[in-house]
């Protein structure tokens, strides 16, 4: 039987962490346009996310859609993997204090093929959550 408790923490957990990195991104300055790209990219995931979050919270225990949905949220599933590549970048982004804040302004710590990695996992996730609000998982 589906539980729509463990697939919906887990896309709550992945909902904060795009709120954290958005905030983060927000925050960061003279950074080149792929800090906008990461920032357009990830609010539209957070839209997604939200969305499904409240599709979930309405779905009963034991709808197929939401049995379908579990693979989405186990360990190790599309949504942890996610979850973990948000941790690295969040932690990138993360405002330091003193003089190592003021470093990081003036330095942004992404190149064009880390910021291509995320963008295509971002682009992945969107796609993942798009089938399942749609109903065409797996």
């Amino acid at each position: 039987m589906s539980d729509p408790l463990s697939i919906g923490a887990s896309i709550i957990a992945v909902l904060q962490l795009t709120a954290t990195v958005i905030n983060y991104l927000k925050d960061v300055h003279d950074a080149p346009q792929d800090r906008i790209d990461l920032l357009v990219e990830i609010s539209g995931l957070d839209g997604l996310l939200a969305a499904l979050q409240n599709r979930v919270q309405e779905a009963k225990s034991g709808d197929p859609w939401l049995t379908e949905l579990q693979p989405l949220g186990v360990k190790f599933g599309p949504l942890d993997q996610f979850n973990s590549d948000l941790k690295r970048l969040a932690s990138k982004l993360e405002p330091l204090t003193g003089l190592k804040q003021v470093k990081r302004r003036l330095t942004w710590k992404f190149d064009k093929i880390e910021i291509n990695d995320i963008l295509s996992k971002i682009e992945r996730m969107k796609t993942l959550v798009t089938f399942a609000l749609t109903n065409n998982l797996l």
